[in-house]
């Protein structure tokens, strides 16, 4: 009998442990377990437009040819963040970077931050890499890459950009080629605490860019 009631014993604990952690999945909101799936994030562009508006987004951000450079230039972001990211970071954008100036602003639904992706993704212009490393320049291509890649949205280089994030106009003083082109392989693996966004470049593009930023002095 004794043993009989440390079995039941058991089998009660184990079935609470499992309703308590159904209950605490239950109250975690649907944004974090949506994540991997792009078309989790499935939205309307034109609502997402509007919202921007509404919310001011273009006092500090430039939209195509629209907005402010308070803060990183938005036409091409979707170039450089992915839906998951983008999501996470306009849910709460100081969990991300806490020192960052953006609000947090109080969304009725998960379903507005879609439709602001939504809109962003309409904005894209993916980038033709293979027709540009057909330039048999190297700096030249690099130049171009990094037009594509929208770099200037928050990197000033010359008299063009926004000087958000380093300024890139002497680069190639201080700037060692190994070492750029292992960060631009992920700059994560250097510094997790970076902004600087993976592009997923490839070794030629890498190249390239850095033959770019390095011919800057």
């Amino acid at each position: 009998m004794r043993r009989n009631s440390k079995v039941w014993k058991g089998l009660v604990l184990v079935l609470a442990l499992l309703v308590w952690i159904l209950v605490f999945l239950s109250f975690q909101g649907p944004g974090r377990s949506w994540a991997e799936e792009e078309d989790e994030y499935a939205g309307d562009p034109v609502a997402g437009e509007k919202l921007m508006r509404d919310l001011d987004c273009y006092q500090c951000h430039g939209i195509g040819d629209e907005g402010g450079d308070v803060g990183p230039d938005l036409t091409n972001v979707r170039l450089r963040r992915s839906k998951k990211w983008l999501f996470e970071w306009l849910e709460d954008p100081s969990l991300s970077r806490p020192s960052t100036g953006m609000p947090a602003f109080t969304w009725n639904s998960y379903k507005e931050i879609n439709n602001i992706i939504a809109y962003l993704d309409t904005l894209k212009t993916p980038v033709d890499t293979k027709k540009i490393l057909k330039e048999k320049n190297l700096v030249k291509a690099g130049e171009m890459l990094v037009k594509a890649y929208d770099c200037r949205a928050c990197h000033t280089i010359k008299t063009g950009g926004l000087d958000i994030y380093p300024n890139l106009t002497k680069a190639g003083e201080k700037l060692r080629p190994e070492w750029d082109k292992k960060f631009l392989k992920d700059p994560s693996a250097w510094d997790i605490y970076t902004f600087m966004p993976n592009f997923h470049l490839s070794d030629p593009e890498i190249e390239a860019i850095v033959a770019y930023i390095l011919s800057k002095k």
